[in-house]
């Protein structure tokens, strides 16, 4: 088949030969639906970037699983996959936006800054970090201390990035909530 052809093929069809790895059909596919996905998400993330990221990370999901994924309505599960994973990003910024927030409303002690020293703040978190549930702790410690990043510590505990994100945020309010305001510039050295 030509491309030309390919514009005439129902999406069942262009499913079906792109689980048999015919990257034309799935061109035509991601070429048939491009604008219309982009517009859609647009609207809901405002930002051009991560639209296309959006985008890109669902095409690629298709093409990836494309002998495995049943796709029965395309023009369905690309808008619906495509309104999901905005959707996440979104979560994802307002979870970054809302950590920022409140670092950057924590009231510094300039007392309690001029009587403390790199070790001595060392040995409060990790004294504060030793209350917390173990697995907490364990990922806190990897990724405060030894600098692990965020897909090494998902990868080692076989567990999503939004997990180990979620327990660094619970993990980071526990510890303002212990240490309280007098040594909240401990949280910001410590990008917590």
């Amino acid at each position: 088949m030509t491309p030309n052809n390919f514009d005439e093929i129902s999406d069942t069809r262009l499913l079906i030969l792109i689980r048999e790895g015919n990257e034309l059909a799935f061109r035509q596919i991601y070429n048939r639906y491009w604008k219309q996905l982009y517009a859609y998400t647009l609207n809901i993330l405002e930002d051009k970037g991560l639209t296309e990221d959006t985008i890109q990370e669902i095409f690629i999901k298709i093409w990836t699983n494309r002998e495995s994924t049943q796709i029965e309505r395309l023009k369905n599960y690309l808008f619906n996959a495509v309104r999901n994973n905005a959707l996440l990003k979104l979560r994802d910024n307002k979870f970054s936006t809302l950590d920022e927030q409140i670092i950057s409303t924590l009231s510094l002690s300039s007392e309690a800054e001029q009587n403390l020293n790199l070790e001595d703040l060392t040995l409060l978190i990790k004294d504060a970090a030793s209350n917390l549930p173990p697995k907490r702790r364990e990922i806190f410690l990897m990724s405060r201390l030894q600098n692990y990043s965020i897909t090494e510590i998902a990868d080692f505990f076989n567990i999503s990035h939004r997990s180990v994100e979620n327990q660094l945020y619970l993990a980071s309010k526990e510890l303002r909530s212990t240490l309280g305001k007098s040594l909240s510039f401990l949280l910001i050295f410590w990008n917590i």
